[in-house]
């Protein structure tokens, strides 16, 4: 699959991606609030462009009705573990990370709850979590595999949808950035979960006792695990 990017004023990057599934050019907006648009594989990048255009009457209006039923990311939040949002008025959209600062400068002319700030917002949030996941995650991952004796063969980072983690056939653990928003008792549970899979590719039962030999209350933390979701 290929994926490209349009960077709108209004709804900031647009994932553009084209699939040899794909029959038809299709626009719609993720659980995370992102447009994504999917087209075939040789439709010409300009018709997804007209389709953003066409949609934005649409777009504005999911916001519009959906933005009061998810978190606001506002001045003062804490993103993931250790980065602090600033929110300031100025001329355009900017974002800058500093040290554990997310500065974010949206216009004058809109307020930081309207569902184009938030959108930047999250945006920018994105790559302070993907930088505190490359930070902490793989530290994490090589020392619970080192302190059990596992062996993997690299690690990636994702921005994938609700599936929190992932263990190739080659022994690549993938890890979602968002899990910089759990508890790190559950960022455990995942790590551990997928080193698991290191030996057992599959969720047979001893798949399972490997993961309890390891975390006895496995079963609780599994449970609180599936209560959250990669939000924002």
């Amino acid at each position: 699959m290929a994926t490209h990017t349009i960077n709108d004023a209004e709804f900031g990057v647009v994932t553009v991606r084209r699939s040899a599934l794909s029959r038809h050019i299709k626009l719609k907006i993720d659980p995370r609030g992102a447009v994504v648009i999917s087209m075939p594989v040789r439709a010409p990048l300009f018709l997804a462009k007209s389709l953003l255009a066409q949609s934005r009457a649409q777009i504005r209006t999911y916001f519009a009705k959906n933005n009061t039923l998810r978190t606001l990311l506002l001045h003062g939040d804490i993103i993931g573990k250790t980065h602090r949002l600033s929110v300031t008025a100025g001329q355009g959209f900017t974002s800058r990370l500093q040290g554990t600062g997310l500065h974010i400068t949206i216009p004058a002319t809109i307020e930081p709850h309207e569902p184009a700030a938030q959108h930047f917002i999250k945006q920018a949030a994105l790559k302070a979590l993907r930088t505190q996941a490359k930070a902490y995650l793989s530290r994490r991952l090589q020392t619970l595999g080192d302190e059990a004796h596992f062996i993997f063969s690299s690690v990636r980072f994702s921005n994938a949808g609700t599936r929190w983690g992932s263990c190739s056939s080659t022994g690549t653990i993938s890890l979602n950035i968002w899990l910089m928003q759990l508890p790190f008792e559950l960022i455990d549970y995942v790590i551990i979960h997928e080193l698991c899979h290191t030996r057992h590719m599959n969720h047979s039962p001893a798949f399972w006792q490997s993961v309890e030999n390891l975390l006895p209350d496995y079963r609780e933390r599994r449970k609180a695990l599936k209560l959250q979701r990669p939000y924002l």
